[in-house]
């Protein structure tokens, strides 16, 4: 037969069964295998191995099979033109084969043999395994990959490997990390030991977030913090659970915790080096289960006819974590609300179930799934005295007092607080408003903007989120808004009058008196804003506020109150809403033995009797301006009349009417104002003219002659011109002709947005805007909550492509007909 010099030597191809052959085969006639578990070649070490068998030769011949037949058709799609064809498959050696490929040389030796595909796989992922520089994420593949082409057990590899179970489980454990691990682990940026700790999570966002945290240069990168970090953070222990574990319906998809795979107690292998033998490492299964049983114990409760009160409401009788306590309740199993070491329950548990009574639960906001048996102490102290408990029905209402006490002295502190935040925050809206009139600045605008731009740059993120939220600024970019504005404000002096006032309308109690707001008040003083008259209007709206919510106070308890005894069975609900239960638990002083063994006595018309007369009294004028009294007052009058059964009628309540929040001083209201001085006999009006009469005090102001703008109480607050406003009582004003040049007050509420508007001739305004005078525009919106300040637009007058807009008082306005 003819040859050329494209023919190669031919030699004869292994027999199945027959044993293996050590051979010199061509570079060219060996393909790589598709299943070898190795996938990465260092090239540096390639490349040093390339040279010493460029030197030495290959040492170790390299393992091939003949080429399996579905391998056929893509070894001849794949090979270069002119090559042979291949003939062989490598099993094990491909780092020799490359590196020889890479040398130079022509011809590698090997050892063939028959294998099929399992056996080939087999002998593939064991002498890989052999390596050092083997990964642990490629091992773990190589597990996987002989377990399923072998269909043997994990325990059968590892008497292959000649490695322990728990080793081998731990490798396949690495196959549950989500890609992102797997990149490190294979980056190194984790090793296999924190890898198994990441693996351990079921879910991929949570390996994500864990990752973060134990990675090279992470919080917790070594092996034992990490470990710490997975067992706290995303690990349970089930002993601790509020459900129960074995119970398989709580989420039916989940089966029982007892059962479960990734309890830590079912797979002892996996977890080896974790001690507790009962945590959970699905935390969303975990809460999902928690929850499941949360809804459970609310539904039984209400199944059964219990209050439940719970969100909002459970929050504001249990604001602290810390602690079960329940405002203006007792807790039935607690012993620190029991007068004794026994708890409540144990006590007057008893006269409870006798009676009827169930106890109002309480959804612990701080605790999903628990609910917390309280009883008023009112009801305590009835039952304590019916069982016969004496000293503890004495114990539990000194309790009472020294809580109501402490109620009372915490309200206060906290009303004082109120107070003075809140007329600091008025005075300051009043300079911000006064400022708008003040003329422009004759100081050099470059320095005062640097001036206010170091006072911008010291607000921390929270004061800069306020300022911007003042000066309507926006919510992106406050700080930079914040300069912005202070380069577009058109007087410069003003914005920094504005950030310092800012900075200091805080109330510092710790200060003495001396030493608070300094900047606050002497700024105003230069504006002309009256801190004084602030702080008066700021105690009147306080009073109308309180006078308001004990009004909704009375008409809530109103409504919870009912003729039967209050320790008879309830058909609708066992308590009265939370607010009315807990004053009602601390207003009673009458005797817990008392109460037991005194008949019940009331009856519809007297409770309706109780109801008119409280909300009668807390629409008295009296009631608003003293404010809530300090306890239940006795029952008199109406109620009194009504306790007898032929009462036909009893006087109904009119309808509360909300007290008027009073104004911001200049004060511009139109009401009449009565005057209840009995020495005058007449009523002082606003913007009636007074003279201060010869015995005033002050002798500067005897003989001034000014103007009413409002009434706090027993004062009157007077404008004298060219003078700061002051108040005086009406025995020391006395009414007068206004002068002759005297105008009305503006009526506030005939401008509105849109009205259009003439700058008066005579308006009293800055210089640099005396141009506008008998100018046309229209109003944009007031500024301020006083709302005598509006922005009017020129539409004559454009500026940049727009029109002209400027502040004026409503003073200087007159309305276009």
């Amino acid at each position: 037969m003819a040859t050329n010099e494209f023919d190669t030597a031919t030699q004869a191809m292994p027999l199945p069964g027959a044993g293996p052959l050590m051979r010199e085969l061509q570079i060219d006639e060996i393909v790589t295998s598709r299943t070898n578990p190795r996938k990465s070649f260092d090239q540096g070490k390639l490349s040093e191995l390339a040279a010493s068998i460029k030197a030495m030769g290959v040492n170790v011949p390299i393992i091939v099979r003949p080429l399996p037949p579905e391998r056929l058709q893509d070894t001849f799609d794949n090979r270069s033109k002119g090559m042979p064809l291949p003939a062989y498959e490598i099993v094990a050696g491909e780092r020799r084969w490359r590196a020889t490929k890479l040398a130079g040389l022509a011809t590698i030796p090997a050892v063939i043999r028959y294998l099929d595909d399992a056996q080939a796989l087999e002998v593939q992922i064991i002498e890989n395994l052999q390596r050092e520089d083997v990964s642990a994420l490629e091992e773990a593949e190589g597990y996987e990959q002989l377990m399923q082409a072998t269909g043997i057990n994990a325990d059968a590899v590892a008497a292959k490997i000649g490695m322990s179970r728990s080793y081998v489980f731990g490798r396949l454990k690495l196959l549950a990390l989500c890609s992102e691990a797997r990149d490190a682990l294979r980056e190194g940026d984790i090793d296999a030991s924190r890898a198994l700790l990441l693996a351990r999570i079921p879910h991929h966002t949570l390996q994500i977030e864990a990752l973060d945290d134990v990675r090279n240069g992470g919080y917790y990168s070594s092996a034992r913090e990490a470990k710490e970090l997975i067992h706290r953070q995303y690990m349970l222990y089930l002993r601790d659970a509020r459900f129960d574990v074995a119970d398989a319906t709580l989420c039916p998809k989940a089966g029982a915790c007892t059962k479960c795979p990734l309890n830590t107690a079912n797979d002892r292998d996996l977890f080896a080096d974790v001690k507790s033998a009962d945590m959970c490492t699905d935390s969303k299964c975990f809460e999902a289960k928690e929850q499941a049983h949360n809804d459970r114990v609310l539904k039984a409760a209400h199944d059964q006819g219990y209050e439940v009160i719970e969100g909002k409401e459970a929050k504001a009788l249990m604001p602290h974590s810390y602690s079960t306590r329940v405002e203006g309740y007792l807790r039935l199993d607690d012993k620190y609300d029991s007068p004794t070491d026994e708890p409540l329950r144990a006590l007057i548990g008893q006269q409870m179930e006798s009676a009827g009574i169930k106890p109002t639960m309480i959804a612990n906001p701080h605790k999903e799934g628990e609910l917390v048996a309280v009883l008023l102490p009112s009801q305590v102290s009835t039952l304590l005295a019916q069982a016969g408990h004496e000293e503890a029905v004495v114990a539990v209402e000194k309790d009472n007092q020294a809580e109501a006490k402490a109620a009372k002295e915490k309200e206060a502190a906290q009303e004082k607080v109120k107070y003075e935040s809140t007329w600091r925050q008025d005075v300051a809206a009043r300079i911000r408003e006064e400022l708008l009139q003040q003329p422009e600045s004759t100081l050099p605008s470059g320095v005062v903007l640097l001036l206010a731009k170091r006072e911008a740059n010291s607000l921390n993120q929270e004061q800069a989120k306020q300022f911007c939220k003042l000066h309507e600024l926006g919510k992106v970019g406050q700080s930079q808004a914040i300069f912005d504005w202070i380069d577009a404000h058109p007087e410069p002096v003003s914005a920094l009058l504005n950030l310092l006032v800012f900075r200091d309308t805080e109330y510092r109690y710790w200060l003495d008196a001396k030493e608070q707001n300094k900047y606050l008040l002497t700024i105003a003083k230069e504006v002309g804003v009256v801190a004084l008259t602030v702080q008066q209007s700021t105690k009147a709206n306080m009073r109308a506020e309180k006078a308001t919510k004990k009004q909704q106070e009375v008409k809530k308890a109103a409504l919870s109150t009912l003729p039967d005894d209050s320790l008879k069975p309830q058909e609708a609900a066992s308590t009265p809403p939370p607010a009315a239960q807990a004053q009602k638990g601390r207003g009673g002083k009458k005797g817990a033995k008392a109460q037991a063994s005194e008949t019940p006595k009331t009856s519809a018309e007297f409770a309706r009797a109780q109801i008119a007369e409280a909300m009668q009294a807390a629409e008295s004028p009296a009631g608003a301006a003293e404010g809530v009294g300090d306890g239940q007052e006795d029952i008199s009058g109406a109620a009194a009349a009504a306790q007898d059964d032929d009462a036909q009628a009893v006087a109904v309540a009119q309808p509360a009417t909300a007290p008027t929040r009073t104004a911001a001083w200049p004060f511009p209201p139109t009401k009449p104002l009565a005057d209840t001085h009995a020495a005058s006999g007449e009523q002082l009006t606003v913007g009636a003219w007074v003279t201060v009469n010869n015995t005033h005090s002050n002798k500067k102001l005897r003989g001034e002659r000014g103007q009413v703008y409002s009434k706090v109480r027993d004062d009157y607050l007077i404008n004298i011109p060219d003078r700061s406003p002051f108040s005086s009582t009406r025995e020391h004003l006395t009414p007068c002709e206004p002068p002759a040049a005297a105008v009305a007050p503006a009526d506030p509420d005939a401008f509105k947005e849109g009205v259009k508007v003439r700058i008066k001739a005579d308006a009293d305004i800055a210089p640099k805007y005396s141009r506008l005078r008998d100018q046309e525009g229209e109003l944009r919106y007031s500024v301020g909550a006083k709302q005598n300040v509006w922005r009017v637009a020129f539409p004559g007058i454009i500026k940049r492509g727009l029109p002209e807009v400027q502040s004026f008082n409503i003073k200087d306005l007159e309305i276009v007909q």
